[in-house]
């Protein structure tokens, strides 16, 4: 990964523009964004279930049973070009900046082409040997004609997204619920349950509170305007001590090819 540029307040406020290379790119797709989308821990746990049931003598005549392992085997992503956008950000909040998503929200749709709710990022981050809630939205965009994108600016953009985030504390309760009762399903030294108790300590300490991040994805030329406007405007009213974080993250591939190479086209 590239930084093409980056404006710094504070480690908790700040945006940044990250261009990925080719190779790197297709990495991604083919195996963490991948594995995301198609949450391959439990799709691997459902084959080995399923083996198991095949291998008991009055499952094996079963054409339902053996149909559904060969559909689990032969998996392939088909979702929507924003459902790509927001696994890739988590992926690289993950590995590039210390965010943590301990639960794969994909395991509670009842729709997987469907919109996540409340806020398409809900983890947690570490920073400065701090741990915080880290709630998020993201959006995927094209767009070229204006600079910051639509998406950016729009009725239910980014920036108005993240204003209503800082503003609504029953839609933060309510996220802060979700992670709390995920993190009571493991066990007590599991880092699921320590992130959350260190975010619940920092979210109700004076001085502390939450961090909260817009994730551009682009499959276009890097452009700092695409979020330096968005984020001095953001801070006027995202204000200390919580932190904003907006990442433009530039894409080599068209999002129309983001599917195919998902799913091994060269």
């Amino acid at each position: 990964m590239k930084i093409e540029y980056e404006y710094t307040e504070t480690s908790k406020r700040r945006y940044t523009g990250v261009s990925v290379e080719v190779e790197e790119c297709r990495i991604h797709l083919l195996g963490a964004v991948r594995d995301n989308l198609l949450d391959t821990e439990e799709t691997k746990h459902a084959l080995e279930t399923l083996r198991t049931l095949g291998a008991d003598t009055g499952f094996r005549e079963s054409e339902a049973l053996y149909a559904d392992i060969q559909a689990l085997e032969d998996m392939r992503a088909d979702v929507q070009t924003f459902r790509i956008g927001e696994a890739y950000a988590e992926v690289v909040l993950a590995q590039e900046f210390g965010c943590r998503f301990h639960w794969n929200e994909n395991r509670d749709a009842r729709n997987p082409k469907g919109n996540k709710t409340g806020a398409d990022l809900v983890g947690f981050i570490e920073m400065d040997e701090e741990v915080r809630f880290l709630f998020g939205e993201v959006k995927t965009s094209s767009e070229t004609a204006t600079r910051p994108p639509q998406v950016m600016t729009s009725r239910g953009g980014i920036e108005s997204q993240l204003k209503d985030l800082h503003t609504n504390k029953n839609k933060r309760s309510v996220l802060i619920q979700y992670l709390s009762s995920k993190s009571r399903h493991y066990p007590i030294n599991h880092p699921f349950r320590s992130d959350f108790d260190k975010s619940v300590r920092s979210y109700y300490s004076i001085g502390k509170g939450f961090q909260l991040a817009g994730v551009l994805i682009r499959d276009v030329t890097p452009d700092e305007s695409d979020v330096s406007n968005s984020y001095h405007r953001l801070k006027e009213h995202i204000l200390e001590p919580n932190g904003l974080k907006l990442l433009a993250l530039y894409l080599p591939f068209r999002k129309e090819e983001w599917l195919k190479i998902m799913n091994g086209a060269q």
